[in-house]
């Protein structure tokens, strides 16, 4: 089997341009308060202004882990922002809270849950459309196969993302939007880094990735996203060649998956939703 480095931990990171660059830092400063915030309510707004914010992964577990609150007020009122946020990645969490001790924190529960349960029967539509744009290589390893796999593989994993529709290519992006009823993002890819290094007794393959979005049909750039993983085979093991040849593969797929693990935050960007 093929040893992964802890390095192998998937990196992302996600720039968005324009109004939600700003966005970021209040997201930041309400989760400290809601999970490190002395007084209650203070912990109590900090969940309330989550709840007016956008869907993003960090504000969701931060109102998850507000439900073992001490406070009761605090934990209705990261269930009452995790119903504004339609965050369905929640309900497991909030099932497990609906026995909770505080009468006025059960009711908000399960209000959420049936909020979310309605909106998890109906999460088949379409919100984006996502037209593939160029996918590049501009490392110095020269192989039409990294080209290929990146565009391969990131028509697979933005298909998998809940509300994300890929457009087959050659298909009018125009008439598909119109007829779906929802907005088109470009979006181009590519591979930064994909490079082999010796560490010690180890060669260490590690590869980047980059996707731009773009608003259609202007085609402006609204947002980026990135990300890296990296994974090692000791030099006797890199001396196979099919086994390296995986591992690259891999690693390569592992950046690919790190880079478009918040890419749902930033196509909603890119299409104004």
């Amino acid at each position: 089997m093929l040893r992964l480095s802890r390095r192998a931990a998937l990196l992302s990171s996600l720039i968005l341009l324009g109004n939600s660059a700003l966005a970021a830092p209040k997201s930041d400063e309400m989760i400290t308060k809601l999970l490190q915030g002395n007084d209650f309510r203070v912990r109590v707004q900090a969940a309330l202004e989550l709840g007016k914010g956008k869907n993003d992964p960090d504000a969701v577990e931060a109102l998850i882990r507000a439900l073992d609150d001490s406070n009761a007020s605090v934990r209705a009122a990261a269930a009452a922002a995790l119903k504004n946020l339609r965050a369905r990645n929640a309900l497991k969490a909030l099932r497990a809270h609906q026995n909770d001790p505080s009468d006025s924190v059960r009711s908000q529960i399960k209000a959420t849950i049936s909020s979310l349960e309605q909106a998890d029967e109906s999460s088949g539509k379409t919100q984006v459309l996502v037209k593939l744009g160029t996918m590049r290589n501009s490392t110095s390893v020269k192989s039409n196969n990294i080209e290929t796999q990146l565009a391969e593989d990131s028509r697979k994993k933005l298909g998998q993302l809940p509300g994300i529709e890929v457009l087959t290519d050659g298909v009018d992006s125009a008439k598909e939007s119109k007829k779906k009823k929802a907005p088109v993002v470009l979006v181009e890819g590519m591979v930064q880094k994909l490079k082999a290094s010796r560490e010690g007794q180890d060669i260490v393959y590690s590869a980047a990735v980059e996707y731009i979005m773009h608003t259609m049909p202007d085609q402006s750039i609204a947002a980026k996203v990135s990300g890296s993983a990296s994974a090692s085979l000791t030099s006797e093991e890199a001396k196979d060649q099919v086994r390296a040849a995986e591992l690259r593969r891999a690693v390569l797929e592992a950046a690919i998956e790190s880079a478009l693990r918040r890419a749902p935050r930033a196509l909603l960007a890119a299409a104004r939703l």
